[in-house]
């Protein structure tokens, strides 16, 4: 019999983990092109078996972790393992923070990014494509911070911390966390192993076992234990991750000891609904300082819904418990949300920081279309009579002020008086002109009678249908008068036996 041994399975691919070796390099754009052809962004599709291709997409993230962590460090952040004071070669997971966070900040801005993405990867499509480097990653977001102050009395820039909700599968040979896509594409005995099963004694990270541990652990740990206790707070949380943190804060004992110290909230992609809410504090808070964004075709920055939602539109889905603006129209997916949204997040974070305390959101409330919003104190004049007051092509925007959008409103009405008095106007000039027009071609009785030509019917023609029909008339009138006659006789030939006995 035959018998395949274990050294007969064919070997797992291996590559390189450095862009160079790989076959690319970074140009002057800060975008990873191939050494080949500098025209070409990261080709994944290497041969036509996806293990190779996976392997070395699994290298090539890992490469350019190396350099986005190398970058994060010359910013002034430096790497921390969770659990606090875990050995290297332990399970933990690495996030960053600014060097002298303990010491001076008095603000402090905590990203938390998608669980399907490696540590400081925003996103993976313009990370490795047009966009480069640091577009794609969180290199760009702490360099927008570093140029905002912390308060109106403080101009040092906040402090910055990066958690790293995505790399909590741990993996022993490599001594780092990896995601749940990456740890499928680690090197295997063979190219055709299946991989390795999930062992909590093996993978888990203590006290950060999902992302919900994840996030307690870096406010219970990094926020309680090494932040200034007088720091506010600016939470930026993307995706899933969103959700899971307005679920920890969604607490009344975990908002009694945050609650104080938070300043924003910044929810993208997110689908918290404010319907689950439980703490009062916390639902005041983030209906005060709080936005989110998501995914629309309105422009960026542009009003969807307010606190409460908007139930007469196709953003009735809305109700978040806080203002929310559109993503852009650029935004298909919340991975890119991180990057496109920054033109706006950024220059809220830094009015919410000066304004400090006194800082509260407007009270818009949409109406009808998605990117109608009225300031607050404003309201829609009712029309005249029981006519609904049509909206107007050219919307007010939610910065004018409720003599602009009375204005537009008022004379949007005139306008339509004047057009449905035109339009009166015009259907009684069509009728007169109409009744002319018939008069004109209007004859005499006598005169059509005369002109009109006689015309004789036209027969119809006989079908074979007709003339069956006829043929079966005439058969069974013929059977019913035999058998009446039938009948009558021997009615008559009883009636002559009984008058001879």
């Amino acid at each position: 019999m035959f018998r395949r041994r274990w050294s007969g399975l064919p070997a797992d691919p291996t590559y390189a983990t450095d862009l160079h070796d790989l076959g690319y390099f970074v140009n002057e754009d800060d975008e990873i092109r191939s050494l080949e052809d500098p025209d070409y962004y990261f080709k994944y599709f290497l041969t036509k078996n996806h293990r190779w291709n996976d392997r070395q997409r699994f290298c090539f993230n890992e490469a350019i972790g190396k350099v986005i962590r190398t970058r994060l460090s010359a910013e002034g952040l430096s790497t921390i393992r969770l659990p606090l004071g875990t050995p290297p070669n332990e399970p933990h997971v690495p996030i960053s923070m600014s060097a002298d966070l303990p010491a001076h900040a008095t603000r402090v801005v905590l990203f938390f990014g998608e669980t399907s993405q490696e540590f400081g990867v925003l996103a993976h499509r313009v990370l490795g494509g047009p966009g480069g480097i640091n577009k794609g990653s969180a290199v760009s977001l702490v360099q927008a911070l570093q140029t905002q102050p912390s308060s109106s009395d403080d101009d040092t820039p906040p402090g910055i911390i990066i958690a790293n909700p995505g790399e909590l599968y741990w993996w022993p040979e490599g001594r780092r966390g990896l995601t749940p896509v990456g740890r499928h594409n680690i090197p295997m005995s063979s190219a055709v192993h299946y991989g390795w099963r999930y062992d909590a004694a093996r993978n888990a990270i203590p006290q950060n076992k999902d992302c919900q541990e994840h996030i307690r652990c870096v406010f219970e740990q990094v926020v309680e234990k090494l932040v200034n206790k007088h720091a506010k707070l600016d939470v930026v949380a993307v995706g899933d991750t969103a959700d899971e943190v307005e679920g920890y804060l969604n607490d009344e004992v975990v908002w009694e000891k945050l609650g104080p110290r938070m300043n924003s909230l910044v929810v993208m992609g997110g689908f918290y609904d404010s319907a689950d809410f439980k703490c009062d504090g916390f639902a005041k808070f983030l209906r005060e300082r709080g936005r989110a964004y998501t995914i629309h075709h309105s422009p960026l920055d542009n009003l969807l819904a307010g606190y409460q939602g908007n139930p007469q539109s196709t953003a009735s889905f809305a109700a978040y418990g806080c203002p929310t603006f559109s993503a852009g129209p650029e935004t298909c997916i919340t991975e890119t949300m991180p990057i496109d949204v920054q033109p706006a997040v950024l220059p809220w974070l830094r009015q919410v920081a000066l304004d400090g305390d006194k800082y509260r959101n407007e009270d818009h409330q949409v109406y009808g279309d998605d990117s109608a919003a009225l300031p607050p104190g404003s309201s829609i004049p009712e029309a005249d009579g029981d006519a609904p007051v049509q909206c107007w092509a050219d919307e007010p925007s939610a910065g004018e002020d409720q003599e602009i959008v009375t204005g537009k409103v008022v004379d949007e009405k005139q306008a339509g008086k004047e057009i449905s008095g035109e339009d009166e106007k015009m259907s009684e000039v069509e009728e007169m002109d109409l009744k002319d027009n018939q008069d004109e071609n209007r004859q005499p009785t006598e005169e059509k009678q005369s002109a009109k030509p006689v015309s004789k019917p036209v027969p119809k023609p006989v079908t074979l249908e007709d003339v069956t029909r006829d043929e079966s008339s005439e058969s069974m009138g013929t059977i019913a008068a035999a058998e009446h006659e039938d009948e009558k006789n021997i009615v008559l030939g009883v009636r002559d036996m009984n008058l001879q006995q």
